[in-house]
């Protein structure tokens, strides 16, 4: 079973983005990029809502472009209503007011002189979180197997 986070992002940060899917994809982490996922006539709006809630978590890149750009906002939104887990990645640029939603929430300082610290701390968490879905799927599936053989024995 795989874990799997939305990348939050405004296109001129695409750069850092496309560092981050690299990195967790050696993790074994899924990262869903927008830009990764073409679908001509679909509504992009429609698209990514459904790709925020299809994630286990929402991972934004609030640096001075993110913080400001309204599709970055709007996707923080959509994924704290979805009760999705929200892992801002704060430039030291970006304002604490520009935090909107996210103001009194844990978040990662991200140092783009030394992003590998912000990353490695968070990748670590996120292969916890991933452990941690795999073993209640696994619980899942051993109970489902009891079901099963509890009726069938019934039947017989």
């Amino acid at each position: 079973m795989s874990y799997r986070v939305f990348l939050s992002h405004s296109g001129p940060d695409r750069r850092w983005a496309e560092w981050i899917d690299g990195r967790a994809k050696q993790v074994g982490i899924e990262v869903y990029l927008f830009e990764h996922d073409p679908r001509p006539g679909v509504q992009l709006a429609e698209k990514i809502q459904v790709a925020i809630r299809e994630s286990d978590a929402l991972v934004v890149l609030l640096t001075p472009h993110g913080a400001s750009s309204a599709y970055v906002q709007q996707e923080i939104g959509c994924a704290i209503n979805s009760r999705r887990l929200v892992i801002p990645f704060v430039w030291p640029q970006v304002q604490e007011r520009s935090l909107a939603m996210l103001q009194g929430m844990e978040w990662v300082a991200f140092n783009p002189s030394n992003p590998e610290e912000a990353l490695v701390q968070t990748l670590k968490y996120l292969e916890t979180l991933k452990a941690k879905k795999e073993s209640a799927q696994a619980v899942l599936a051993i109970g489902a197997l009891i079901v099963t053989a509890f009726a069938l024995s019934a039947k017989g």
